[in-house]
């Protein structure tokens, strides 16, 4: 069996299933599928199929990430802005990896890995500007 990384398995899976209940969730207050679609750097056609279902609903979010997911898109609705909304897909993704993976991003205490902490390889991994 291959191995999955949480960032993967967001990437390939879940990240539909985040824009489309955002989508919806955004339609449903007023917003037009054409603001949707700007907001998101998205075609319109795709904002539409994510609100009637022909798209993002392949990965089934949690009571929990339902619950992100409203909280993110009530923020939207009071500050519609690009930015807002990263990082606002970002938490919720976040949140999906902590549930999937039981890896969390608000305490490395809690993420050792079979006695390994992230620190240990931050010399060995260059990031490039």
């Amino acid at each position: 069996m291959p191995i999955v990384y949480p960032h993967e398995f967001i990437a390939r899976t879940a990240i539909s299933s985040v824009k489309a209940e955002i989508a919806k969730s955004l339609n449903s207050n007023g917003f037009s599928q054409k603001d949707i679609a700007e907001l998101m750097d998205s075609q319109i056609s795709a904002v539409s199929q994510y609100i009637n279902g022909q798209r993002g609903s392949s990965y089934p979010l949690s009571e929990n990430t339902m619950t992100l997911v409203s909280a993110v898109s009530e923020a939207i609705r009071n500050e519609p802005t690009a930015e807002l909304l990263k990082f606002g897909v970002y938490q919720i993704c976040n949140k999906i990896i902590e549930e999937e993976f039981g890896y969390s991003f608000d305490d490395d205490e809690e993420n050792e890995n079979e006695g390994l902490v992230e620190s240990q390889y931050e010399d060995d991994i260059e990031l490039s500007d």
